[in-house]
């Protein structure tokens, strides 16, 4: 990693260059240090280096930027970011056909690693996936490979073409991928941090752990407590953490309704001690809250969004009302 001084050393641009670049595209998209100092990977490097090449060349900085995007598989929309775990799974692996976007090159690994998992083959998926994160970023990948995958395998078993040991070994493998990304992102430096958990009874955490991903890489602190997490242990964890905000998932009626009572818990006064005036936020989504909206009035707190870009936009805007300043840029990078 390098901070900003060796990146201009490296790349011949100005930090205000590309610190105007980071805060107008999301791009490059450094980690922050405790202090929230800016580190560079490599990626990051070579990112910018490209970047100057094609602004030296004639292109304007946007152009290059859509450029990269096209290449990365990255289409989404840059005007805001982007919910407990729903991207519209597959619009990645569907653009084709759309008419004026075209399809994501990261698309044509979904078939592949879905027939490998649904034969319970880790060892064929896996150089897919790592051919993937070498295409496209981990943002993609996830949003346009790994979602799709398992929306793919969902519908499979609904139509009674798999059995739920596949999609059992499917969402478990993509589980672990998930979860290996977000230890790699440093989850436990940043601002925060922000505690994560599924409520009692809820055992589907991808799309929980996803946004907890592109949260750790866009420099929050996460503390994940991951799935079926009893509400007097949580409340405990708040207590002990002192957050600035909550996030919770479910994906049933029954998952929904002990939600809704975790979060009249939690929003309590006092109920993380020594919490000064500043309040703690409650954020809470999952698909249950997508297909019935009715039940959002159950609970006290924040409904984060139908997909990741309004997910990261809530937390976004809660914890700048909290700090007084928005710690990290605003797009998905």
């Amino acid at each position: 990693m390098y901070n900003t001084r060796a990146v201009v050393q490296r790349t011949g641009v100005p930090a205000d260059t590309f610190r105007a670049w980071e805060r107008r595209y999301g791009i490059p998209n450094p980690t922050r240090t405790e202090g929230n100092h800016r580190l560079y990977s490599e990626r990051d490097i070579a990112l910018i280096r490209w970047l100057r090449e094609q602004t030296s060349e004639g292109m304007t900085i946007s152009q290059a930027i859509q450029l990269h995007r096209q290449e990365q598989g990255d289409l989404a929309p840059r005007t805001g970011p982007g919910h407990l775990g729903h991207e519209s799974p597959g619009d990645g692996a569907r653009r084709a056909g759309n008419g004026d976007i075209p399809a994501s090159p990261l698309a044509r690994f979904v078939p592949e690693i879905t027939d490998a998992l649904v034969a319970f083959d880790a060892v064929t998926a896996e150089p897919f996936v790592e051919e993937a994160l070498a295409i496209g970023g981990v943002e993609s990948v996830c949003l346009q490979v790994l979602q799709p995958v398992l929306t793919e395998i969902g519908e499979r078993w609904a139509r009674g073409e798999v059995g739920v040991s596949a999609e059992h070994y499917s969402s478990h493998y993509v589980l672990r991928k998930i979860g290996t990304l977000f230890n790699l992102s440093r989850p436990e430096v940043g601002r925060g941090p922000i505690v994560a958990a599924c409520v009692e009874g809820e055992s589907h955490e991808v799309g929980l752990l996803l946004i907890c991903l592109f949260l750790s890489r866009r420099g929050y602190g996460i503390v994940y407590l991951g799935a079926n997490m009893p509400l007097d242990d949580l409340a405990q964890t708040v207590r002990n953490v002192e957050p600035p905000m909550i996030l919770l998932s479910a994906s049933t009626l029954a998952g929904a309704h002990h939600l809704a009572e975790a979060s009249h818990v939690l929003a309590r006064p006092g109920a993380a001690k020594g919490q000064d005036a500043r309040a703690m936020t409650i954020g809470y989504g999952g698909s249950i809250f997508s297909t019935e909206p009715a039940l959002r009035g159950e609970v006290t707190g924040t409904f984060l969004g139908l997909d990741a870009h309004q997910a990261i936009a809530a937390v976004d805007r809660a914890m700048m009302g909290y700090y007084g300043q928005m710690p990290v840029p605003s797009a998905l990078p």
